[in-house]
């Protein structure tokens, strides 16, 4: 249980953490066991630029006023504008602004999508955030955080189109970084790393564990992986109840699948147990409500 992982992260204190912290979500879905749901700051989900995200006197004045250009354009949505003010900042350092371009070519926002540049631009904020983790905080640190899951993201499968070559050494380095901080998305691709015994030794239920955590936070991906999991084992009620709750967040793609899923469950179970589901549903939703900002796909 002590085990180090190859990135020389040991996780004997992580586990520990883990077998306090992060069952909750599964916890409550089988025992009904009470929560405090861990509040996290303001912006980690949404990551909604404003002023704030780059500290004073980082860029020249011209750049700073580029980026504020670009946020205004940003935040109606004008990404074609917002594009070319960003390069100046993103050339000083501005972590703020090499994720809003990392962000913008990914989903081909204002731009066409290109993969090999948004991986460029996620890049230089994680390399940057490992570098100089201490001098980075407030909702910049939230941005690198993101960044490094981003990161790990392309590295644990390899990208083609990004011209990632799969690493997946350093994507649980990466992963764990952000995980251990909070960030659900890590959490949700750390767990899935331990639960196929990627890089490391395959331990479901410690890979269970992060999933749930990252499930609490209404991590839409994460509570459809639980439910497909227990209902690969039989288990259709908690299927049905995790089915229920990842589709309370989940985007359009995701939410078509569950609900073909829903449907197939919905359809084998008796009433009693319909009504089982729907009462840890309710129970676990009062307990983890969703928020007003979720995480960006």
């Amino acid at each position: 249980m002590g085990q180090q992982t190859s990135s020389g992260f040991g996780l004997t204190r992580l586990r520990f953490a883990a077998g306090l912290m992060l069952a909750a979500g599964l916890a409550v879905v089988s025992t009904g066991q009470t929560w405090a749901q861990a509040q996290l700051p303001p912006g980690f989900y949404s990551f909604a630029p404003s002023k704030q995200e780059t500290p004073v006197g980082q860029l020249s004045s011209q750049a700073q006023a580029n980026l504020d250009a670009a946020l205004v354009a940003y935040r109606a949505k004008d990404f074609s504008t917002s594009l070319p003010y960003l390069d100046l900042p993103s050339s000083e350092g501005s972590i703020q602004a090499n994720w809003l371009l990392a962000h913008m070519f990914r989903k081909g926002l204002g731009v066409p999508a290109n993969q090999v540049t948004a991986f460029k631009h996620y890049n230089r904020v994680a390399e940057d955030y490992v570098d100089r983790r201490s001098h980075v905080l407030g909702n910049e640190r939230y941005f690198a955080l993101d960044s490094l899951t981003r990161m790990a993201n392309y590295l644990r499968t390899g990208r083609k189109k990004a011209g990632v070559r799969k690493n997946v050494n350093k994507a649980l380095h990466y992963y764990q970084t952000a995980a251990s901080a909070g960030h659900a998305g890590a959490q949700y691709g750390f767990g899935l790393m331990y639960l196929n015994g990627e890089g490391v030794a395959r331990d479901r239920s410690y890979g269970m564990r992060w999933l749930g955590t990252a499930a609490q936070k209404r991590y839409a991906p994460a509570a459809a992986r639980l439910g497909d999991i227990y209902n690969k084992s039989g288990d259709k009620v908690r299927a049905l109840v995790w089915y229920k709750i990842a589709a309370d967040t989940a985007g359009a793609s995701l939410n078509r699948k569950i609900a073909k899923k829903n449907k197939a469950l919905v359809s084998g179970l008796s009433e009693k147990k319909l009504n089982r589901a729907n009462r840890l549903y309710t129970k676990w939703s009062r307990r983890f409500p969703v928020r007003t900002r979720q995480a960006q796909n």
